[in-house]
């Protein structure tokens, strides 16, 4: 069994320029006038609040602007560097922008084993041997960025049909065969090339850094529970390891949250430290000792 890490927002978050995806929706949607109107747009699924945006905005792409947003004004820092010398072969990411890969100073190329443009269960950059999963598209395919309520609902479908009754698909040399998740196989132990990402989560350790495993994520947590339901039926899966960076302790909301993931079966780490950066660098040296 190997190990996957999984990376969230939070180290770009350190870095100049980093913002957090309120603060991206809140570019698209022009400044709060008010603090109560800040306030408001702070109590909003960050999913819903993009359709809100959508549905009244006068720009015709707000992808290519999220987009040109993000080529332009995030750079790496140490903690994409540090991350990157663990040397985990499979990478995960929520993130769009390509600073896990700029950091190696290498060539990666885009690899999957299947052509999509509105959704990434297939889409990854490779270099060798490692791959890096860009589980909510990137900026190199705009459509593929995933923001909005419509799009998460679709991925929650099209990742529900990769468990069950697989996806299609008319690449010639699969003949007419569906992907389907090894766990619906007849044989779970079948081995052969990763085709998604879904599977490597379910069968592997992750560890997941830099994410805070908001409520809407839904198809994550639809992941954790169809993990856990694996496990209580003896099938062999990986452990899922939430590494909580902060530089405060944990609030009633934390708790509330990290005791759903701890019934799920995820194993919870506590990196608490003066800052997000000293927490961040702690939490990539336990895992280098590992």
């Amino acid at each position: 069994m190997a190990r996957v890490l999984f990376v969230g927002n939070g180290f770009n978050l350190v870095s100049d320029g980093g913002a957090s995806w309120n603060s991206l929706l809140n570019k698209l949607a022009g400044d709060a006038t008010t603090q109560h109107e800040e306030m408001v747009r702070k109590a909003k699924p960050f999913t819903l609040w993009f359709e809100e945006i959508k549905s009244t905005s006068k720009q015709s792409d707000l992808k290519q602007v999220v987009s040109e947003s993000l080529e332009g004004g995030l750079s790496p820092n140490k903690h994409h560097v540090d991350v990157m010398a663990l040397g985990f072969q499979h990478i995960l990411t929520t993130n769009y922008d390509y600073n896990l890969e700029n950091v190696t100073g290498e060539k990666w190329k885009l690899d999957k084993p299947a052509q999509e443009t509105t959704y990434s269960l297939f889409r990854r950059h490779n270099l060798g041997e490692r791959y890096i999963w860009h589980i909510h598209g990137d900026i190199g395919a705009k459509s593929s960025i995933m923001l909005g309520h419509e799009q998460y609902s679709g991925y929650i479908q099209k990742i529900r049909n990769f468990l069950t009754t697989g996806v299609s698909t008319s690449v010639k040399e699969r003949n007419g065969r569906a992907y389907l998740s090894k766990y619906s196989r007849k044989d779970v132990k079948t081995k052969g090339d990763v085709e998604t990402w879904v599977d490597l989560f379910l069968e592997h350790d992750v560890h997941i850094v830099g994410f805070s495993f908001d409520y809407t994520e839904n198809h994550l947590w639809n992941l954790l529970m169809e993990k856990q339901k694996l496990r209580k039926k003896g099938v062999l899966v990986g452990q899922t390891i939430f590494h909580r960076c902060s530089d405060t302790k944990q609030s009633v909301d934390d708790e509330a949250k990290l005791s759903i993931l701890s019934a799920f079966g995820v194993e919870i780490v506590d990196h608490t430290y003066s800052s997000f950066s000293e927490a961040y660098d702690k939490c990539i040296q336990s895992l280098s000792q590992e």
